[in-house]
């Protein structure tokens, strides 16, 4: 393994966004970089989302040197997630327990739903309808959701917050609560949210989290539940209603900014140096949409895009302001003529750019293109901007 050749930077961090498969395999790349220069034994804290939160619990979780959680991640890309969410889904109750409590609250919802317009209709005032009608009071304990965290629970081996390694970095994982439009963090020492304070993390599972973080709307449903909270010395039973991270932030730096106020936000200890591997789409020329859902979509990919700018900005303000001494910028997109120190062998950014942000089963072909794309565009960027002079190998020493 190659080593650094300036001191060990202090108080680095590194943020994992979201990205489905494509994000785990371009992430995984990007340690592989850093752990090959040095960099990431000297990490802190990662912070991740969606399908970043899914490599990081491996990486944070996974017994042995880094060769075993290299050989696990593939591993799990090679599977996917959705044949195992089928294979849980087919032969446990799990399956039927999610389809009958779709059916269940569909019925509630319609009846609800019918009952508002006969309302309006017999001249009701609209501003008073009962607590059932505004919100249904059946809880959604089973879906597709908590499918995928039992097949997440068998990739983790039943691991549980509280088996995070102390030998790793801190691992914070991001969700996002949809009542309050805030940030919702799933840590080894505990759960936290401004809006709410903090919870234990007594017997929550790894799975738990991490599904957290990527249950994409639409596609999974938000997970429902209640936690204790303690707060300002007191403690409350409050409901939360959490779904992908992403939603908030998916670059998964919104633990990491040096300016939160420990007084009103979740404390991380401030970083001089923050390391932001993006995985998402960058901006393109879509064709022109039609109709209602296509225009829709691209309403909600145009904030989207706009946020994720918006914090790149921000990570390089912070810099410039003096808040941070260096960040980093791995990105999946990043445009090949940039990269001053690129290898000849690079994989250009068209080869990967298309990759879906989905959990399917990923080739062989195309994890190397991905990983060794993350892999390129860490240390060429390494060598321009942090002066490390490490060598890419596919042999690995300990941590």
């Amino acid at each position: 393994m190659a080593t650094m050749n300036k001191a060990s930077p202090a108080g680095t961090a590194i943020a994992l966004s979201g990205g489905g498969s494509r994000a785990m395999a371009f992430h995984l790349g990007c340690l592989r970089a850093l752990h090959a220069a040095g960099v990431l034994q000297q990490v802190e804290t990662i912070s991740s989302v969606s399908g970043g939160s899914v490599l990081a619990a491996l990486y944070c979780a996974t017994p042995g040197d880094f060769s075993h959680f290299e050989v696990k991640a593939r591993a799990m890309l090679a599977k996917g997630l959705v044949k195992p969410s089928i294979r849980v889904a087919l032969s446990t109750p799990e399956g039927i327990k999610a389809l009958l409590q779709f059916l269940v609250i569909g019925a509630d919802r319609m009846l609800a739903m019918f009952l508002r317009a006969a309302r309006r209709l017999a001249g009701f005032a609209p501003s008073s309808p009962t607590a059932w009608l505004r919100k249904s009071r059946l809880k959604r304990r089973f879906s597709r959701t908590t499918i995928l965290r039992r097949a997440l629970d068998q990739s983790f081996d039943g691991a549980k917050l509280s088996d995070l390694r102390a030998d790793r970095p801190r691992l914070i994982i991001v969700s996002c609560e949809l009542q309050t439009k805030s940030a919702f963090y799933f840590t080894r020492e505990g759960l936290a949210s401004w809006r709410f304070g903090s919870a234990k993390a007594d017997g929550i599972s790894l799975a738990h989290a991490v599904v957290a973080s990527a249950a994409y709307p639409l596609l999974l449903p938000a997970l429902d539940e209640e936690l204790v909270f303690s707060k300002g010395g007191e403690e409350a039973l409050r409901a939360v209603i959490l779904t992908d991270g992403g939603v908030y932030d998916n670059s998964g730096l919104s633990p990491l900014w040096p300016d939160r106020d420990p007084n009103v936000s979740f404390f991380v200890r401030p970083h001089d140096r923050l390391i932001a591997c993006r995985a998402g789409y960058g901006l393109g020329h879509d064709p022109a949409p039609t109709f209602i859902g296509s225009r829709m979509r691209a309403s909600f990919f145009a904030v989207h895009a706009r946020a994720q700018n918006a914090a790149v900005q921000r990570l390089f303000d912070v810099q410039m302001n003096g808040k941070v001494k260096a960040v980093l910028l791995p990105y999946i997109d990043q445009p090949d003529e940039q990269l001053l120190e690129a290898p000849e062998d690079l994989i250009p950014r068209s080869h990967v750019s298309a990759y879906p942000t989905d959990f399917h089963a990923m080739s062989d072909e195309w994890a190397d293109r991905l990983i060794r794309r993350g892999e390129q565009v860490t240390k060429a960027l390494l060598d321009q901007h942090w002066g490390y002079d490490a060598s890419i190998s596919s042999t690995d020493g300990d941590d």
